[in-house]
C-alpha cells in the first residue's frame, strides 16, 4: 500500500470523525439542497445568503487551511464556503449562534496572539497553528465536516467544483461499470451470440 492510498485512509476516517462531531447535522437531502444552491450562487457570483463579506472571508481560509492547495487544488477551488454558506443558512438559531461564538473565539485568538483581527491576514503557518489548538472544539469539528461535505459531494449539486474532491482522492467517475466476463458467459461467446 502506498503513503498517497494510506494518507486518503486517514483522512477519510478523520472526515468519519468530524461528522460525528459535528452539531450539524447534514442528511442527504440536506447536502443536496445546499449543494445545488451553492453550485448556482458560485457560478452567477451572487452574494452570500447567510454570511457577511467578512465571515465568508474567514470561512474561505479556514477551508483553505484544512484542505490546502498544493500541488492539487484544495477546498478554495472546490468553492466549499458557497457550501458552508448555504448549509449555515438552513441551520438552526442555535447553530448559527456556535458557528458564530467559534468564529470569534477564533478571532480573538487571532487577535491576541498576532495582533491581527482577521484570521484571513495571518500567514499559513500562523493560521496552522490556531487551528491545531482549536481542533479538539465543536467549532473547528463542524467546519471540518461541512469542508468536507463540500469537497465530495456530486459536482451537479455544487460542491466538488471540477471534480476537485474526486481527483484528490482517485475516485474514477464513470457513468457505467462492466461487469468482467467468466466462465457464465463462455456459452454465450461460443455461439457467437
Amino acid at each position: 500500500m502506498t503513503n498517497a492510498e494510506l494518507n486518503r485512509r486517514a483522512f477519510l476516517r478523520a472526515g468519519g470523525d468530524a461528522m460525528k462531531t459535528s452539531f450539524i447535522a447534514l442528511s442527504f437531502p440536506a447536502v443536496l439542497t445546499a449543494c445545488g444552491r451553492a453550485q448556482q450562487a458560485r457560478l452567477l457570483g451572487e452574494d452570500f445568503t447567510s454570511l457577511s463579506a467578512d465571515e465568508a472571508r474567514e470561512y474561505d481560509a479556514i477551508a483553505a487551511r484544512i484542505i490546502p492547495s498544493d500541488d492539487t487544488p484544495g477546498a478554495r477551488e472546490a468553492g466549499a464556503v458557497y457550501f458552508i454558506d448555504n448549509v449555515i443558512s438552513d441551520a438552526f438559531e442555535d447553530q448559527k449562534q456556535q458557528l458564530r461564538s467559534g468564529l470569534e473565539d477564533l478571532q480573538a485568538k487571532t487577535a491576541n496572539l498576532y495582533g491581527k483581527t482577521q484570521f484571513a491576514d495571518l500567514t499559513p503557518i500562523q493560521q496552522d497553528s490556531l487551528l491545531t489548538q482549536s481542533e479538539g472544539t465543536d467549532f473547528f469539528a463542524t467546519i471540518r465536516f461541512l469542508v468536507i461535505a463540500a469537497m465530495f459531494s456530486l459536482p451537479e449539486y455544487g460542491g466538488n467544483k471540477d471534480k476537485i474532491g474526486w481527483h484528490l482522492i482517485g475516485f474514477e467517475d464513470r457513468h457505467a461499470w462492466t461487469q468482467p466476463f467468466g466462465y457464465y458467459d463462455s456459452e454465450y461467446l461460443e455461439k457467437g451470440e
